[in-house]
């Protein structure tokens, strides 16, 4: 069988992401495996979908789609991006974390992103990067500096900038057609002098058993422990739907760690290993994939 290609790449990035969000919206707030089974006693096996009057999404689809709007036009804006956020967040907001929903607001009241999140290292930026990664896959040093930035709206932390920057490097390493991607992630966290915690992370995910991974617990949603789940089934995981329905009933942040993951995997696999029946049932799933070839420029 021939290796994907690009287009059929981009699709995959897209609407792996957005099929493994929709698959663990459901299960998002139920912590745990066993609080998993108490509500699905077979486990979540397709997507239920979750829509509102305001919007088939929840934030991590929500957001991701408005930032690949936005690369799509003639200049990039940086402010109309975060309004535009901020808006989706007033008309419906669903999933969209404490410290997000505090940038957002800061943004709209002071025309201007906030200098700090208090400590908070939330997962909301590895869960909208990919856009960036599919635009500028082949110009590293514009993927680093457009994630960065893109990533500081709302999150002026390093864990949280350098931690999608790591995502969206191994993405653009897929999108390459490049199966290798751990030594390009240390190389760019290590030049520009990223968190040490993000590089030991990169650097053990050849080495950990899937048991070892920090998915659930009181910090599921730390941004760290984002990047090593989906930089771990990037790399571990050769079957995307096998490793979604893993996290969609694995527990903890369970929409956000299927989204990134499948993501990178439908990066690497391209759109077949979507299955078809997910797609099918991602609202809008053929305008996502039109944003897609949009971004990579087909």
């Amino acid at each position: 069988m021939a290796p994907p290609d690009l287009a059929t790449r981009a699709r995959g990035a897209l609407l792996g992401h957005a099929a493994g969000n929709v698959l663990g919206v459901p299960t998002e707030f139920l912590n745990t495996p066993d609080g998993i089974r108490a509500r699905f006693p077979e486990g979540i096996r397709d997507v239920q979908r979750q829509d509102t009057p305001d919007s088939p999404y929840d934030d991590d689809l929500a957001l991701t789609l408005l930032l690949a709007e936005e690369l799509l036009q003639p200049e990039v804006d940086l402010r109309r991006l975060a309004l535009a956020w901020a808006g989706w967040g007033e008309r419906d907001g669903r999933g969209i974390g404490q410290w997000t929903r505090r940038a957002l607001r800061h943004i709209q009241v002071h025309d201007a992103p906030p200098s700090s999140t208090g400590g908070q290292a939330g997962n909301g930026t590895i869960s909208r990067c990919l856009p960036v990664a599919l635009r500028t896959f082949r110009q590293p040093a514009n993927l680093v500096s457009a994630t960065y930035h893109t990533a500081a709206l709302t999150h002026p932390d390093d864990r949280c900038t350098w931690g999608a920057v790591a995502v969206n490097v191994a993405a653009a390493c897929f999108l390459q057609g490049r199966g290798d991607f751990i030594g390009d992630v240390i190389e760019a966290l290590r030049e520009n002098d990223a968190p040490e915690e993000l590089l030991t992370v990169a650097r053990r995910v050849p080495l950990v058993r899937r048991e070892e991974l920090p998915v659930t617990g009181p910090a599921a949603g730390y941004v760290v422990h984002g990047v090593e789940i989906a930089l771990w089934f990037a790399y571990h995981e050769p079957n995307l739907e096998r490793g979604l329905l893993w996290l969609a009933n694995a527990g903890g942040d369970t929409d956000t760690n299927a989204a990134v993951a499948g993501g990178l995997m439908g990066a690497r696999d391209g759109e077949a290993a979507v299955p078809a029946r997910w797609i099918e049932a991602v609202p809008g799933a053929g305008r996502i994939g039109d944003l897609a070839l949009g971004l990579v420029g087909l």
